[in-house]
Parts: structure tokens; sequence; C-alpha cells
């Protein structure tokens, strides 16, 4: 199997957190119109601000952790040339599940169906890495 293919996967989710970042922005824009929340506030993000602005901030800055963990298992799988179809499988999962987390995020917000996906995106995760032990320690 060719190695590029796990690094596919890293690119959905790239672009994902371009658009959570853009939702943001337009909460934060949101919230500055209608007043609920000055400028000031942003200095040390201390204070009252309206709940779907922080809301949006969280999400944004959840992607600066569990994903980070599938980049670095992508790129781990890719720098040691052993792509097979179950790391493939794995990393889509997680994309859609990543991707139907983000969705639930930005509009219901309805947090069990929420954490559903959010389980399953940690599940897939954690796969991934066994996968990857398993495959480590069977070089030996």
């Amino acid at each position: 199997m060719e190695k590029i293919l796990i690094i596919y996967p890293i690119l959905p989710v790239i672009l994902l957190n371009f658009i959570v970042t853009v939702h943001m922005r337009i909460m934060i824009q949101k919230a500055i119109k209608t007043r609920e929340v000055r400028y000031k506030w942003f200095r040390a993000y201390e204070g009252n601000a309206p709940e779907y602005m922080l809301i949006a901030r969280h999400h944004y800055k959840n992607f600066f952790e569990i994903p980070i963990l599938f980049y670095v298992l992508c790129v781990i799988i890719y720098v040691l040339d052993d792509v097979n179809s179950i790391d493939i499988w794995i990393a889509w999962l997680f994309v859609i599940l990543k991707f139907v987390h983000s969705y639930i995020r930005m509009t219901s917000n309805y947090v069990p169906y929420r954490a559903y996906s959010f389980y399953g995106c940690l599940i897939m995760l954690f796969c991934g890495w066994v996968n990857l032990a398993i495959k480590i320690f069977s070089y030996n």
C-alpha cells in the first residue's frame, strides 16, 4: 500500500480546523457587534461573554488537543513506511467522527450526541496508537 495514503486524512482535519476558526471569528464579531462583549475582554479573557462565543472558542481550542495526536500518529506511520488498510480505515473513521463532532458542536451542541462523536474519535485514535505500538514491538 502506498504510504502517502496515511497523509490524506490529515488534510480534511486541517480544513475543518480552518472552518472552525472562521466560525469562531464570526461568533466573536457577532458578540462585538451586539455589544455582548467588549474588546477589552480579549486582554485576559476574563469577565462575562456570551455562551455562543465561548462555545466557539472552546471548540477552536480543542483543535489543538486531540487532533494533534492524530497528526503525529499519521506522520509516524508515514515515516515508518508501514501503512496498511487498518491504518487507513482508522484514520478515515477518525476524520468522519471529527466532522460529525464539529457539526454537532457548531449547530445544536447537544451534549449527549457530541459526547458520542467525541468518544468515537478518541476510540479511533486509541486504536491507531495501539496498532502502531503492535507494529513497533513486532519489529523486534
